[in-house]
């Protein structure tokens, strides 16, 4: 006890000595930041009243941008001493969670390692006084327990030993409690984070980040690297982590936060993440989803369903065999046969739709037909087919332009002799050029200009032609049906459905090319179960240069049949030079016994194991009929939100049985109807469908209407098991005459 206490009174003083050193840095860096706002202001004032307001006046825009130039320095200074205010105001409360004490070997004494959230660092002796969770020492923390250690540091390897691990539990600035192990002591930190409520967003795991969990975020080898994580695991936190690691090595790899992306499966789940990155740190990064990607690409002319109405389509569907048939052509559209029928089309295209014409000019050929097809043809413009298209229609319009001009010389030199004014004879070979290059112009697009959506269409529209692109493929045994399917479906450009405009995105991109994204550099992707081979070949179209980030969970997979071998037909289709397969098989967010009870529903389930938090068996509960089933979710809410839980979650299998559930609801207790769109915060009572539920968590999942007419089939069988693995705290089934038989 007298050993404690005296390490008690000595980490005490060393907090008072990091607190004073933060409120020092903070008083320092507030008056600095109001001379630079009084100093831009100036720098304003005075741009304003000495330069031009015209665009017009262009002898003092040289004045301006010398002006804006300034203006821009001092804006980024005053931005970056704002950031230093907000994250010493953030150490304030927190400054650090651990210590380890570190001896580098061929040093005699032990160095004393605090990691926080950033560094802190005393400008007169040049001491760290607090590492930042991601520099390098900071890894043996994560990763090892006392004995010999070693880390990789920017001049090579280190070497040495811990003889301390220390974990600090701070709040608001005062130091609660503290405790060392020779274990590994996150467990117990771990527990106590867990068994807090849910907050509205995804918050910040630095203090219990797991060894596995290290190694994904501080990876710097692989070009593309892939994650399969159970249910729980952190996957999200960890990619999101690794996001804020790679941020903090910009300098060395040269990134920076609008070199980075994140294809999110929908807003819902972006919304929920958004708070990580600001909470380390760092600036927010753009996330995306697909519907996202397309609306850019077709800059809003047609306009795609999402994915959750193609979704509901399935799961809403009045039979089995439709709801067969919609997967089927589902499946079909995001196939590598797909891929490879739309690569066809296009070649085919290029030798036997475009119907060159030889072009003719002042009554002479400049431009032969069959040479142009063969420059289209040849391998000499390495392009997308539009683009060479649109090389060749700029040659013919150049050699239009060298006609143009020898004929006005030989024009001009006629005219010269005679006694029509110069200019007015000048100026009618002018007119005549330009209502000639019109003319050619509207000659040309008939060969060169293609709409990529109508060529979507027309590789549907004859049974015949697509028979005969597709000879040798295998294709589905009701590939008719597919396309009458399709045709019937993708008329209206304002209704495209999902699947086709997936499908179509890829073809505008291989026909046309597309080249907004050339900055990226980094590419996370969530959810990469749900995902097909041509999302991911789009993927790796848009983002050439990228590296991947991939994280997913075959067993949560909605829309397709998965197994483990998704992950190597990515591997396949990124064909990176260095790429790895990691495994995060630990589940940390359900409880112990909603975690047995999920993992009844799955298959194969023998590789996962449950981080030990004892908190009640799951509830079976019984409704006699509709009202009284409502009747019995209300309880259960006033029940839960009496024992002080924040988030509960009513999910239901389709945003149908959300609205109608909410109708009855509503009007009797506070409650939220989540839609794809929606913009409010995942807390308080929600109804969401399960598909819009993935990657969230909650305090309380009651899972509306859990009978055998509702779940009986093994595509019911997931939706079922991501339903449960929401849950935090407690889990309760509602359902009325007959349970599934998934659950018995």
């Amino acid at each position: 006890m007298n050993v404690y206490k005296d390490n008690y009174i000595e980490e005490s003083n060393y907090l008072r000595d990091i607190l004073g050193l933060l409120n020092y840095k903070l008083e320092l860096e507030t008056n600095k930041l109001e001379n630079k706002k009084s100093e831009l202001i100036a720098a304003r004032r005075e741009m304003w009243e000495n330069t031009t307001h015209s665009s017009a006046d262009f002898d003092k825009l040289t004045d301006a941008n010398q002006y804006l130039s300034a203006l821009h320095g001092q804006t980024l200074s005053y931005s970056d001493s704002a950031k230093l205010i907000a994250r010493y105001e953030k150490m304030l409360i927190n400054p650090y969670f651990a210590r380890i004490d570190f001896k580098e070997d061929g040093y005699e004494e032990a160095e004393k390692i605090y990691i926080g959230i950033s560094n802190l660092m005393d400008d007169e002796t040049h001491d760290i006084k607090v590492y930042d969770w991601r520099a390098p020492i900071s890894s043996i923390y994560y990763r090892n327990e006392i004995g010999p250690v070693s880390y990789m540091a920017p001049a090579g390897e280190i070497r040495g030993y811990i003889s301390l691990k220390r974990q600090f539990k701070i709040h608001k600035g005062k130091m609660e409690y503290f405790f060392d192990s020779s274990i590994n002591i996150v467990d117990e930190m771990l527990k106590e984070a867990l068994s807090k409520n849910m907050s509205p967003k995804m918050k910040t795991i630095v203090e219990t980040i797991q060894k596995q969990q290290d190694l994904i975020i501080r990876d710097l080898e692989n070009e593309l690297l892939i994650v399969q994580g159970v249910a729980g695991s952190g996957k999200t936190s960890v990619a999101l982590h690794r996001i804020a690691f790679l941020l903090y090595q910009g300098l060395n790899i040269k990134l920076k936060s609008n070199n980075i992306i994140i294809i999110s499966p929908n807003t819902i789940f972006s919304k929920y993440i958004s708070n990580v990155l600001p909470e380390l740190g760092e600036e927010e990064i753009e996330e995306i989803t697909f519907e996202h990607l397309f609306a850019k690409m077709f800059e809003d002319k047609i306009y795609l369903k999402s994915k959750a109405d193609m979704l509901e389509k399935i799961i809403c569907s009045n039979t089995t065999q439709k709801r067969k048939f919609l997967r089927e052509y589902v499946d079909f559209k995001g196939s590598l046969v797909f891929i490879e029928i739309i690569n066809r089309f296009i070649k085919y295209f290029e030798r036997k739709i475009i119907h060159f014409e030889d072009v003719y000019y002042n009554g002479k050929v400049i431009e032969n037909r069959t040479l142009l097809k063969s420059l289209l043809l040849s391998n000499k413009l390495n392009m997308p087919t539009a683009k060479k298209l649109k090389i060749i229609e700029s040659r013919i319009l150049e050699k239009v332009r060298e006609n143009t001009k020898e004929r006005r010389n030989k024009i001009e030199k006629v005219v010269s002799k005679s006694n029509t004014h110069h200019f007015e004879s000048s100026s009618f070979t002018r007119v005549l050029s330009a209502r000639e290059s019109i003319a050619l112009k509207n000659r040309l697009s008939k060969f060169t200009e293609y709409d990529t959506y109508e060529l979507y269409k027309s590789l549907f529209k004859d049974k015949k032609l697509f028979y005969k692109i597709t000879k040798g493929l295998n294709l589905p045994y009701n590939i008719d049906e597919i396309i009458d399917y399709t045709n019937k479906n993708i008329n209206d450009p304002y209704n495209i459905p999902y699947a086709d405009g997936i499908g179509l995105m890829y073809f505008k991109i291989v026909f046309e090319g597309f080249d907004m994204f050339s900055n990226i550099k980094q590419v996370i992707v969530d959810e990469a179960q749900d995902y097909y081979p041509i999302h991911y070949n789009i993927l790796n179209l848009l983002f050439r240069e990228s590296r991947f980030t991939i994280v997913g969970d075959i067993n949560q997979s909605v829309e397709r049949e998965t197994d483990l071998s998704i992950y190597d037909e990515i591997i396949s289709i990124f064909n990176k030079k260095k790429s790895s397969k990691l495994y995060l098989t630990k589940s940390y967010r359900s409880s112990y016994e909603i975690n047995t009870f999920s993992q009844k529903l799955l298959i194969n389930s023998a590789d996962t194991e449950f981080f030990k938090r004892n908190e009640g068996d799951p509830e079976i509960i019984c409704g006699i009929n509709t009202d009284d089933l409502d009747n019995k979710i209300i309880e259960g809410i006033n029940k839960f939100k009496s024992q002080k839980f924040e988030s509960i979650a009513i999910i239901v299998k389709s945003k149908k049985e959300a609205s109608e559930l909410y109708s009855r609801l509503n009007n009797k207790i506070e409650i939220k109807l989540i839609s794809n769109v929606s913009n409010d915060d995942i807390d308080e009572v929600i109804i969401i469908p399960i598909y819009m539920a993935k990657g969230l968590e909650f305090d309380v999942v009651m899972i509306y209407d859990a009978d055998d007419n509702n779940y009986n089939t093994e595509y019911d069988r997931k939706l079922l098991y991501i339903a449960c693995t929401r849950a935090l705290h407690k889990l309760s089934l509602y359902y009325k005459n007959k349970i599934s038989r998934l659950l018995i």
